[in-house]
């Protein structure tokens, strides 16, 4: 479970757009899905989304709020259905994913990272 981490620039807001908003825009891009998981920081926000009783379906999404976009955030492994809550709490807990979400930029350079269960992330160069 998890690997190389892709990230794709999703949805680009209005800087003036408040959260509720930007979560709103979302949530329609996507299509019938819901809320799992949120962990807000002050750069950014972290969302797991699944579609509703489909509890296997899930994908990440961090909104940078210095640039009020939504990144993407997919791995390079054999969830291609989508991942679960139980995932979630592994990449925040065990992977320590969150020490990116704190900087989101670092989801945008151009290096790529290596996430697994058991250390920080890596910088692939």
């Amino acid at each position: 479970m998890f690997g190389m981490m892709n990230t794709e620039p999703l949805l680009r807001l209005n800087d003036a757009t408040s959260l509720e908003a930007a979560v709103g825009a979302l949530l329609k891009l996507t299509e019938n899905t819901r809320v799992a998981r949120w962990v807000q920081f002050p750069s950014a926000v972290l969302l797991f989304l699944v579609v509703p009783n489909d509890p296997a379906s899930g994908a990440f999404y961090v909104f940078e709020r210095r640039t009020s976009t939504w990144i993407w955030v997919d791995f390079e492994d054999q969830a291609y259905g989508g991942y679960n809550v139980a995932d979630f709490d592994t990449l925040v807990r065990d992977c320590r994913f969150l020490r990116l979400v704190e900087q989101p930029a670092l989801l945008r350079c151009t290096q790529r990272w290596f996430v697994q269960p058991g250390t920080d992330p890596q910088r692939v160069v």
